[in-house]
């Protein structure tokens, strides 16, 4: 896959968020064939967005666990983009027809201090640590705009930002180094009930070990984690689709909650 044609399929995914129309990639649509293809057309469509005003915000973890991403037959966890427009405060109301099918995750959001450069890295745990500003609790709202999402496989779903469409974060923790990543535990609720919850260690082990993977996949593809930018680590939990509208309150005991409403 060239250039011309990556643009080509990134600006078709363009189209299909702004119209609000399912994206066929299994209908003859060229889907990509493997992760390579997958990111060149990711990267083309931030490309445009940017083009179009619509500025990069950062970057997201997605499937971070083995029988997440081999279910959907990539060979490790992936990575997003986020636009900084879609970055949100906490009480966010999403409108009634502005998401196809939304759905929630359950996540520990990152605000880059430092640059992270292809000269310091490797990243581990350790290193990566001391370029974080704040920590914060957050609600990834995802958007199944596909018309067969079961049957799309991982390169179409990182082609497309693996279904981001905004994120509402919470208050920042500056002083994140008296949290142990590894013992606290999300949950997401939905109008008053409880839907789904999960361990800080399903993201990799620990959140701060899937941001140091970002960070190495990153300059792995050219480009790097810089200051100002928000990381969404991985959900503790699988995506929620929600069933109807309401109010919605995500996060962990150890950092505080987030709210969003929908419809």
């Amino acid at each position: 896959m060239d250039d011309r044609a990556a643009k080509d399929i990134a600006a078709r995914l363009i189209q299909a968020r702004e119209n609000h129309k399912p994206i066929d990639f299994l209908g003859g649509n060229n889907p990509p064939h493997n992760e390579t293809e997958a990111y060149r057309i990711q990267f083309a469509l931030h490309d445009l967005l940017a083009a179009k005003g619509d500025a990069p915000g950062g970057w997201k973890v997605a499937v971070p666990l083995p029988a997440q991403y081999q279910a959907i037959q990539l060979t490790g966890p992936a990575m997003g983009g986020l636009l900084k427009s879609r970055l949100v405060k906490s009480g966010t109301r999403f409108p009634a027809g502005s998401i196809l099918k939304p759905g929630i995750e359950c996540e520990v959001a990152v605000r880059m201090a430092i640059d992270a450069p292809a000269s310091a890295g490797p990243y581990t745990q350790a290193n990566i640590l001391p370029l974080i500003g704040a920590v914060m609790p957050a609600i990834e709202v995802v958007d199944n705009r596909y018309a067969d999402l079961a049957g799309l496989m991982g390169p179409g779903r990182i082609a497309d930002d693996f279904l981001q469409h905004a994120c509402v974060l919470g208050k920042e923790i500056t002083d994140y180094r008296s949290i142990d990543f590894t013992m606290i535990t999300g949950r997401s609720i939905h109008n008053g009930k409880e839907i789904a919850s999960g361990p800080g260690t399903a993201v990799m082990g620990n959140p701060i070990a899937a941001l140091a993977w970002l960070a190495n996949k990153l300059i792995s593809l050219g480009t790097n984690l810089k200051s100002g930018d928000i990381v969404m680590t991985g959900s503790v939990h699988a995506p929620q689709f929600l069933q109807g509208g309401g109010e919605v309150e995500v996060g962990f005991d150890e950092m505080g909650m987030v709210k969003a409403s929908f419809g």
